[in-house]
């Protein structure tokens, strides 16, 4: 791989950039491109703007990231950013070098509510609008990798944690408990190290999905009462009927582990301990 253009380029695609080898040309493409560090050439454009995304007709990548985020939390902003965007981002691309695609998605595709396990083979019947507009994307990207003989993955990630995201440290700050759900996460390092190995795993051995997970789902009132213990909190309890207002799911990261990827943070005890030592060192 000698040209990457990571779409989207925040913490996440910051990050990727740092980890891959020098020899490799990065490029990112936001609205904003002041932030980037020297290390990533930036390309200012916007997905939802068609006309901005004229220049990629004549530029070449060997792989394409898309990492996008929408910004705000609704039904309209999903389907502009991720449905909307995303087919004008393929629309603009120039497939001749191409070869390898990676949409970067969310567990949220899942609408699994019973504590059961899931896995890249589960049934995707998402009940809210975030998971529906994002599986629509992925399509989007599998219909794009089988239409030109792009290899095209799609990254499903849970609950994101590391440094500049510390709601969950928040909330245990402020004494808030949860009901006893099972939560899914994985440290952004890992984002970061798990996407740098699927751009280094040889073409033919790329999986059409991944979920990417820590190894340990938990229940988020015993992460809570951990980080709790770590702080010197003390929690509020949470009414009973709380734990009934939602469901939960079990994610499995066999197949990211099948790939041949080691964790860097394979529990949210490995990854918050860091964060803590931190916190405390800064603060």
């Amino acid at each position: 791989m000698q040209k990457l253009l990571i779409v989207g380029c925040g913490d996440i695609g910051i990050k990727l950039a740092s980890v891959l080898p020098a020899a490799v040309s990065v490029y990112g493409l936001r609205r904003d491109i002041s932030k980037l560090p020297e290390r990533i050439i930036g390309l200012c454009a916007d997905v939802t703007e068609p006309d901005s995304l004229k220049a990629l007709a004549d530029m070449d990548f060997d792989a394409v990231v898309i990492s996008l985020t929408p910004g705000e939390a609704s039904d309209e902003r999903y389907q502009k950013i991720y449905v909307q965007g995303t087919a004008q981002l393929l629309a603009a691309l120039n497939h001749e070098r191409l070869q390898r695609l990676i949409f970067v998605s969310s567990t949220s595709v899942y609408g699994q509510n019973d504590d059961s396990w899931v896995d890249e083979h589960s049934v995707t019947e998402p009940t809210r609008y975030s998971g529906k507009r994002l599986l629509q994307a992925e399509q989007l990207c599998l219909d794009y990798g089988r239409q030109h003989q792009v290899a095209t993955s799609v990254l499903r990630f849970a609950g994101i944690y590391g440094p500049g995201r510390g709601r969950l440290l928040q909330d245990v700050l402020a004494g808030k408990q949860s009901p006893p759900l099972y939560s899914n996460r994985i440290h952004s390092d890992d984002c970061a190290g798990f996407l740098q190995h699927l751009l280094q795993l040889p073409v033919a051995q790329l999986q059409p999905c991944y979920i990417g997970v820590d190894d340990l789902p938990v229940r988020l009132n015993e992460v809570k009462d951990w980080l709790a213990q770590q702080l010197a909190c003390e929690l509020q309890a949470v009414m009973a009927s709380s734990a009934q207002r939602a469901g939960s799911k079990r994610c499995s990261n066999r197949g990211m582990k099948q790939s041949g990827y080691q964790l860097l943070y394979g529990n949210y005890q490995a990854g918050y301990t860091q964060l803590l030592a931190e916190l405390i060192y800064t603060g």
